[in-house]
């Protein structure tokens, strides 16, 4: 199972690289160009000239990761960021707002040793995109740093972990950042957990569990690769572990957030056949948007209405049209298989790919986590149909996920995502 070791972290001087409020940001497949420049404005420190994003430049493609791997080691030259003297543990509380209620979740941060999937220690749940793999990779190769933790999730039934960090917590955290609303990060404690005795007690912790990925599929991939690239060394080589940050599944502050589908480019053909084939499965009731709040409002439907059963929120193909979609009576979705449990593997398998063919999400499909945003793309004419999905059901996720399957593209959002640059990762050296 999991080899979870502490490693020699990077972390900020605030002295020299500022207040730590403008020094980070999010996971690179979250910034887009106007968050990026935004980022990089805010201060010349700023993690995002390391972490940057799926944006190579066209030209040079090389040229963005060379630069965030020169930054890199000139910030530990002139002191901005420096090495930890001894092996760490790190633990992260992160205090946001949600819909006017404060809520926190915890990360605990280590090196987890990078295993090939299928040897049962690492646990996906979802296939990779080739780009996406080969932009960290390439980063990997030119700065030998890993700038942003992955997120993963694990099980504590008997809060045996729980207890020994709450010895943690009890001191004040080593670091604590205010906020950047900007970027949709709140309050960050950290501490650092450098006592031996418990590191080696929280190590033999995971020796007999899994973890989960929840959030890093790209990067993960990209370690497996970058260590494959490096020659026979010893045990203790960073390159051998990646860096993580350890959630429990019952963490009071970790959501599991939907994503929901668009489709554009179809036919009027094409719109006829998707369409007898939902009305084959769904039942349809007619839903005023005006009266709802909009997207958002159907949003709110479609999970308040699908509780134990499958509710599909449909706007579309005219703007102002939505309807909310329930699988018919009689419909025993059980006979598919588990992962039949979530709506979008049912508009996959049963619905998109028999009508416009096996080809058809990745011509037709998009993807997005915000319901209004979802619904206004076809109201504003940019897209013809959105389907709005319910939250994929944490229970069957682990159940799932833990005996070896992966689920459809896009199906989990995991909420709120984890700050980059509260701890920096080498790659060269031991750990």
């Amino acid at each position: 199972m999991a080899v979870f070791r502490p490693f020699r972290g990077c972390r900020y001087v605030p002295q020299v690289a500022g207040n730590l409020d403008d020094l980070l940001c999010p996971p690179y497949d979250m910034i887009g160009p106007s968050l990026k420049q935004s980022l990089q404005s805010l201060s010349p420190y700023n993690a995002v000239h390391l972490e940057g994003g799926e944006q190579p430049d066209p030209v040079d493609p090389q040229a963005g990761y060379q630069q965030a791997a020169s930054q890199f080691r000139e910030w530990l030259e002139n002191g901005a960021l420096r090495q930890e003297d001894v092996p760490c543990f790190y633990l992260m509380r992160h205090t946001y707002q949600d819909q006017g209620e404060t809520k926190q979740q915890s990360g605990l941060f280590g090196h987890i040793l990078v295993e090939e999937y299928g040897q049962g220690s690492v646990l996906p749940h979802e296939f990779t995109r080739e780009p996406a793999v080969m932009d960290r990779v390439a980063l990997l190769q030119a700065s030998m740093t890993q700038f942003s933790p992955l997120m993963t999730l694990y099980r504590d039934s008997d809060n045996e972990l729980a207890h020994l960090l709450e010895q943690v917590t009890a001191s004040p955290p080593d670091l604590q950042s205010s906020g950047n609303l900007q970027c949709n990060i709140g309050e960050v404690s950290l501490w650092r957990i450098a006592n031996p005795d418990l590191q080696q007690r929280i190590t033999r912790f995971f020796e007999g569990r899994p973890v989960f990925l929840a959030d890093g599929h790209h990067r993960y991939e990209a370690a497996l690769r970058y260590r494959r690239s490096q020659p026979q060394s010893s045990a203790d080589a960073a390159f051998n572990y990646v860096m993580m940050s350890l959630t429990e599944f019952d963490d009071a502050g970790l959501q599991l957030l939907p994503y929901h589908k668009v489709m554009g480019g179809l036919s009027a053909a094409q719109l006829e056949e998707l369409e007898a084939s939902l009305l084959e499965l769904f039942d349809a009731r007619v839903v005023d948007l005006s009266q709802c709040s909009g997207g958002e409002g159907l949003g709110r439907m479609v999970i308040e209405e699908g509780q134990g059963s499958h509710v599909v929120g449909l706007v579309g193909p005219e703007p102002g049209q939505a309807r909310l979609l329930t699988l018919r009576d009689g419909i025993d979705w059980k006979q598919w298989g588990e992962l039949a449990v979530s709506e979008a593997w049912v508009l996959d398998e049963r619905v998109i790919k028999p009508s416009l063919g096996d080809d058809a999400l990745s011509r037709h499909v998009d993807y997005s986590h915000d319901a209004g945003r979802t619904a206004g793309m076809v109201n504003d004419g940019t897209q013809q149909l959105a389907f709005l999905l319910k939250p994929f059901p944490m229970d069957a996720f682990e159940s799932i996920v833990g005996g070896g399957q992966r689920l459809p593209s896009k199906s989990t959002f995991f909420y709120p995502k984890l700050p980059t640059g509260l701890v920096i990762n080498r790659l060269d050296g031991t750990i």
